[in-house]
């Protein structure tokens, strides 16, 4: 698993850990039972605080993206596929709702919108 934080963004380093985590799980890049790296590991690998990877850790959790086990860490939860859906497009409704806001405060047509949203995913 690769992970990386971006120091200059504007978005918390916990929140960019478990963004990029999250869509790891979603997307199928990482497996259902497949164990996350230590806590102290990814702190250590990224120059960060063990508290910062332990909160995008506890958000996970409590998101059941990922499950704690005592004693042999943390694994990508068994998601079924209508929950594994569901949770894909709640991540993206909130950044879609912004953006179809955004365009029709600056007056674009839902088909100028749309043409500009396929032109981001080349």
């Amino acid at each position: 698993m690769r992970l990386r934080i971006i120091p200059s963004d504007s978005t918390p380093v916990y929140k960019q850990l478990y963004d990029e985590i999250a869509g790891q799980v979603l997307s199928g890049t990482i497996s259902p039972g497949e164990a996350l790296p230590p806590i102290r590991t990814v702190a250590k690998e990224l120059g960060i605080s063990i508290i910062t990877v332990r909160n995008a850790w506890d958000a996970l959790i409590e998101a059941r993206l990922i499950e704690a086990r005592a004693g042999s860490g943390c694994f990508v939860a068994e998601l079924s596929s209508e929950d594994r859906e569901r949770l894909r497009r709640s991540s993206l409704d909130p950044l879609l709702t912004a953006a179809a806001e955004t365009a029709k405060n600056l007056g674009f047509s839902e088909e100028e919108a749309v043409a500009l949203l396929r032109e981001k995913f080349c």
